[in-house]
């Protein structure tokens, strides 16, 4: 039986809904059985790790580096016969005038335009490389491309060895020469080798050529003008220098009686049409000047001597790290050194003291780079002190700029050559940074790490797209430079770096007018005073020359000559004191005999008081002062 009751819901409305907690019941209790125990059998039980998605990640890798090997071909069919000698141009004209009036090479040159004006015509019609979204803007903002490394040439005797200089074939060339060494005190040993090699970049897996020399290579450079001859300083002082046509043995080298005492540091050719001179510094403070052709003997030489004597000391010469030539400047060179300072020389000075025109106190540790800038050659930049400075040429008081201290020691750099004021350095911590000057001198552009151990030495190509780096285990690493820091962002940015250089430049300028100006004031000052002190004791009595003497101390003399004065003075007062109390008695006792006069009575009590308060006529003239060197001043 069911009963329904049936409501409107309208009429339910408005009622809200109570609920209660019931609390918790026990319906039934067991106790554990421990006879069931040894009936409990324990399932091994498997995991299985499932996922929804693919798990992905972002990675890069060097792909396989690949060898190519140059070979060559005698073509023979359609070139010049064997009767036609390919070194006379005469023989050529005429070959060709022969050719051109037989009808078979009319006939083919018909045919073949033909062709040629088809390809032709289907070029003109359509373009494959039109890109057809360039006026779209991109709505993704995109990274900075960075620096990639793009190849890595190692050293076949991996070891004690580090990589201490770098040197990149001219004229676009695809070779790299580099000198293994070390640049620590004491880092070679009889054991490391002494072999160096020039590498092609396609074929990184064994080297193009083997550099031997007597001893180890510790800076080398290729010819400006001819690219397959090479010089090099070496570790014991000589200089070498190949050919590369001619095999791995140098074609010359210097005697150990002429040449350096010390390691060769840096090495640069000299721009003359015999192609054939060089110089060379070392830490032994000297720079030599050489001619490949005749290498018994230096052709001149310059001892880098701080204070320009005649004789120079070599005792004290300044041991050189590095150096920077232009080309364009062919009498001026600056050598850094590992005291901090960079010598100007002039070669074509008159006397030899002369031949140091300036020294620059730029760091105070040793000079690891300097260079000019490709486009602003009156500014150089020096690297040491973790620190980058930047210098004006007319200025050796103080660096026009300079960047805060890098994380890491600074061991090389160079200018970019497409860039005014792109730089790029490496650090013993195994990064590259690229600076732009002209957006920054706080923090690099980019940040590169290129290997786990410190970089040694740098060097850029021609074309500013790649660079070398060298690092303390003799790894080579080539880096591929993003066009960002090759291709100028503007057409104004050349003389927005003129700017800054002009501007930080007329600060300095004005900077060193001030400190002229208070040297100055600070030298007439000092002369003043060593005048007047000699000009008070003069005046002071004949004993002024006495008191200039080395053997008397001029401040007691100065006392003695003040008492001696102040004893006088009082003698005399005390005299002119007895004189005025006599005349005092005889007009006290002139009243009594004569009557009293009131103007002698009033002049006597005066008198009196005088005495009393020990007045006398020459304390109502004006006071007088007297100075510690005895002089009256009224």
């Amino acid at each position: 039986m069911a009963v329904v009751f049936r409501k409107k819901e309208s009429e339910l409305k408005g009622r809200s809904a109570r609920f209660h907690k019931d609390p918790a019941k026990l319906l039934l209790s067991l106790r554990p059985d421990p006879s069931l125990l040894e009936q409990y059998v324990a399932i091994p039980t498997q995991d299985a790790a499932v996922q929804a998605v693919p798990s992905m990640s972002q990675h890069e890798v060097n792909t396989e580096t690949i060898d190519f090997a140059s070979t060559g071909m005698n073509h023979t069919e359609g070139g010049w016969p064997k009767d036609v000698s390919i070194t006379e141009d005469d023989q050529k004209i005429r070959y060709k005038k022969k050719i051109e009036k037989d009808d078979y090479y009319i006939h083919t040159m018909l045919q073949l335009g033909a062709r040629v004006e088809h390809c032709i015509r289907q070029n003109n019609a359509i373009d494959i490389y039109e890109m057809y979204f360039d006026e779209k803007e991109n709505p993704i903002v995109e990274e900075p491309e960075p620096i990639k490394t793009v190849n890595v040439i190692r050293d076949p005797h991996a070891g004690g060895r580090m990589v201490t200089s770098l040197t990149l074939a001219p004229e676009g060339g695809h070779k790299i020469a580099a000198a293994y060494s070390s640049s620590r005190f004491m880092g070679l040993s009889e054991d490391t080798p002494k072999e160096s090699f020039v590498w092609d970049i396609n074929t990184s897996s064994h080297p193009e050529l083997e550099l031997l020399a007597p001893s180890w290579l510790q800076c080398l450079q290729y010819n400006v003008k001819d690219s397959n001859v090479i010089a090099a300083g070496l570790s014991n002082g000589q200089v070498s220098w190949w050919d590369v046509r001619q095999g791995p043995r140098p074609v010359e080298s210097t005697d150990l009686s002429v040449s350096h005492t010390q390691m060769v540091t840096s090495l640069a050719w000299l721009a003359h049409k015999t192609r054939s001179e060089l110089f060379t510094v070392s830490t032994d403070g000297q720079v030599l000047w050489w001619d490949t052709r005749k290498l018994c003997q230096p052709t001149d030489s310059l001892v880098m001597d701080p204070l320009r004597e005649e004789p120079p000391n070599l005792g004290r010469a300044l041991s050189a790290t590095c150096l920077e030539y232009e080309a364009t400047m062919p009498t001026k060179l600056m050598v850094a050194t590992e005291q901090g300072q960079v010598v100007a020389c002039n070669r074509r000075a008159r006397s030899p003291p002369d031949r140091i025109s300036m020294i620059y106190n730029a760091h105070f540790a040793p000079i690891y780079a300097i260079q000019r800038n490709p486009f602003f050659l009156k500014n150089f930049m020096t690297l040491g002190d973790w620190t980058i400075k930047l210098w004006a040429e007319d200025f050796k008081e103080s660096p026009v700029l300079w960047t805060k201290p890098s994380p890491s020691q600074i061991r090389g750099g160079c200018w970019s050559s497409s860039r005014s004021s792109v730089l790029f350095t490496v650090r013993l911590d195994g990064a590259l940074d690229a600076w732009d000057f002209l957006t920054s001198w706080t923090k690099p552009a980019s940040t590169c790490q290129v290997v786990d151990e410190g970089l040694e030495t740098l060097g850029v190509h021609e074309g500013g797209r790649l660079l070398a780096a060298g690092s303390q285990l003799g790894t080579i690493s080539l880096l591929h430079v993003p066009p960002r820091l090759v291709q100028p962002s503007d057409k104004h940015e050349k003389a927005a770096f003129t700017a800054i250089l002009e501007r930080e430049t007329r600060r300095e300028r004005v900077l060193e007018a001030r400190h002229k100006e208070q040297r100055l004031r600070e030298r007439v000052k000092g002369g003043a005073s060593r005048g007047g002190g000699g000009g008070g004791g003069g005046a002071g009595g004949g004993d002024g020359q006495e008191a200039t003497h080395p053997g008397k101390d001029p401040v007691k003399e100065a006392e003695k000559e003040y008492f001696k004065h102040v004893h006088q003075l009082r003698a005399q007062i005390e005299q002119e004191e007895g004189t005025a109390a006599e005349v005092a008695v005889e007009v006290t006792h002139a009243p009594e005999e004569g009557g009293s006069n009131p103007g002698t009575s009033e002049a006597s009590n005066q008198s009196q008081a005088g005495g009393e308060e020990g007045l006398t006529p020459a304390d109502s003239e004006e006071p007088k002062s007297y100075s510690s060197s005895g002089s009256a001043e009224r």
